[in-house]
Formats: C-alpha cells, sequence, structure tokens
C-alpha cells in the first residue's frame, strides 16, 4: 500500500479494491469500523486502510518538495444509481459521463478540499453513515451498495530536466468497497433486498466479463464491455488502462462458504493477469511541453549523429540543447 501512496503523490492513478462474499470481511479491511475513523484513527491495530493510507499520504507529502492540494468525493452505486455520500440531500441519480479528456467521471459529484487527518477523516466518517447497509441471514450489517472514496492529489514541483518553470501532476487514490456476491437462498432476503442482491451480483458480473476479456489476449485490444455497469465505467482506468490497481481477495474461513471462497480466489486469479500501462498524469498543457521538448532532444541526438558521421562541426545550439541549457 505504501507503493501506491507513493505512485498516486508522483501523479499516477492508483486504486485499491475489496472482493468476496457478504461478511468475508471487506469493509472492515478497506473502512475499518467507523468509530476508530471518528477517533482519528488513534487504535491503529483496528484502523481499516482508507485510515492508515489517509495518515500516510499526508505524512509523505510533507516530506516532499512539491506543493499539494488534496480533495476527497465519496459515492455509492446502490442499485445502478449513484449517490453521492457527502450530500445525501441530493436525492436525485447522478449521472456517470464520458469525455475524451476525463474519461468516465459523475457529473455533479460533491468535492472537498481537504489538508489535514482530521477533516477527511470527518468525511469519511459522515459519508459512511449515508452508506446503504442492512442485516440479512448471513450478515448483520451487510453493505448493500459498491462505495468510491476517490483523493485526488494535485501537486506543482519545479522540473529541470523536461520544462525551465512548474509542472502541474494529477494523481489519485481510490479505495472501492464493492458490495459481497451472495446467493439469495442463502441470505433469506426479503423482497426488496432480492431486488438489491439482483443489481450487485449483476454489476458484479459485469466486472467479472471485463476482467475475462481483459486477460484474453484476443479480446483485449477489441471491445472491452466496460459500459456494461456504472461500476465497471467508473473502474474503466483503473482496470487495464494507465493506472496502478491493488485488489484484495477476502474470504470466509467457514467451510459453509467453501464455493463462494472457490469462486473468489478464482476471480483474484483471473485478475491477478491484468496487465495496466501506468502513466503520470500530467496538466494537458505540461504534457504537451514535455512531449515536445522530448521530441526536440530525439531530433538534436540524431542531428549530432549525422553530423559525426560526416564529419561536421557539431552547431553550438545542439550542444546547448543537449546540455539542458
Amino acid at each position: 500500500m505504501q507503493r501506491l501512496i507513493s505512485l498516486a503523490l508522483t501523479g499516477y492513478a492508483c486504486t485499491v479494491f475489496a472482493f468476496g462474499q457478504t461478511g468475508s470481511g471487506k469493509t472492515f479491511t478497506v473502512t475499518g469500523p467507523v468509530t476508530m475513523c471518528a477517533g482519528g484513527c488513534r487504535e491503529a491495530r483496528l484502523s481499516g486502510l482508507m485510515c492508515r493510507s489517509l495518515a500516510a499520504l499526508l505524512e509523505e507529502a510533507r516530506g516532499r518538495s512539491a506543493q499539494f492540494t488534496f480533495s476527497a468525493s465519496y459515492l455509492e452505486i446502490y442499485n445502478e444509481q449513484v449517490r453521492d455520500l457527502l450530500n445525501p440531500r441530493l436525492s436525485d441519480s447522478l449521472p456517470v459521463r464520458w469525455s475524451k479528456h476525463r474519461g468516465f467521471y459523475v457529473e455533479n459529484l460533491f468535492s472537498a478540499k481537504f489538508q489535514s487527518l482530521q477533516k477527511i477523516v470527518g468525511l469519511l466518517e459522515e459519508g459512511t453513515r449515508n452508506r446503504q447497509t442492512s442485516a440479512h441471514h448471513l450478515n448483520g450489517n451487510s453493505s448493500r451498495s459498491h462505495t468510491l472514496l476517490t483523493i485526488e492529489i494535485e501537486s506543482e514541483a519545479a522540473d529541470h530536466i523536461h520544462s525551465p518553470g512548474f509542472v502541474s501532476k494529477h494523481g489519485k487514490l481510490c479505495f472501492v468497497d464493492l458490495a459481497g456476491s451472495e446467493r439469495v437462498k442463502e441470505t433469506r432476503s426479503t423482497e426488496e433486498m432480492i431486488i438489491e442482491a439482483n443489481n450487485i451480483n449483476r454489476s458484479l458480473l459485469a466486472l467479472g466479463n471485463c476482467i475475462s476479456a481483459l486477460v484474453d489476449c484476443r479480446k483485449r485490444e477489441g471491445h472491452i464491455p466496460y459500459r456494461d455497469s456504472k461500476l465497471t465505467k467508473l473502474l474503466a482506468e483503473s482496470l487495464g488502462g494507465s493506472g496502478v490497481t491493488l485488489m484484495i481477495a477476502c474470504v470466509s474461513p467457514s467451510p459453509l462458504s467453501l464455493a463462494e471462497t472457490m469462486s473468489t480466489l478464482r476471480f483474484a486469479s483471473r485478475a491477478r493477469r491484468v496487465k495496466n500501462r501506468p502513466a503520470v498524469r500530467l496538466d494537458p498543457k505540461d504534457k504537451l511541453i514535455v512531449g515536445l521538448q522530448r521530441g526536440i532532444r530525439v531530433l538534436q541526438t540524431e542531428n549530432m549523429s549525422l553530423r559525426q558521421q560526416l564529419q561536421l562541426p557539431l552547431a553550438h545550439s545542439n550542444e546547448k540543447i543537449l546540455n539542458g541549457e
């Protein structure tokens, strides 16, 4: 996890998500007890990945020379409807849009800036209280939605290699707590919970289909069914894209859960074979400048090589550029 934090501060899009059957410990692993978050992560032994990672993120940022700005958004996907957990008064489902520069994103999603652990922990506690949960036979506090906590990291630092000025990077750290896969007969659910379970299983099936397509070399360069669910749309960058992703497979020790445990392990085995192409997310202007300067350096190197082959004197401008002047 420390590696993902460092990469996010460097400008990469990083994601960690937990997958497994209901009651296997996904929410406890990712979020931890809500009371621990409210306590400012003082009980480190019980803190979830979110609290631990956010504390480490802010601590590492203070030790770097770049200037950082952090903002957080928190949403849930409940019955294929996107809800803003930091703005629950907005009752309407938020639309998922797509643009060439941003990819899939949630329109009108509230984002709050923060610079301290207390501030972000307060936001996390508020969002967790607003999440949809229910009780059934397998889990007394079952999460009935997928949640995504996204930390946007904007950094500005001097770049003496590619540019004489400052370069802006846009890192991201996303925590995904997936609702549990479940067999409706075993949960003894009510009619409403059966509808919830069907939507949960449908979106998890879409996620599995995307993973299978990304692993299949024949399909990878073709169509990947990201648009089959809102969950896969929002995870498109993390699945086979330009991000760095960590998956946590949560399983139950109970022998009664053997079938679900095997299903989770098979899913994890497929997921670990997906190969991403991580890339730093630069500001579009800075990305253009860096690309042009890289092209100039290649041309100058070729020019110098040709002059040496033709035994011509090197141009003074070539030497200056190659020396970074």
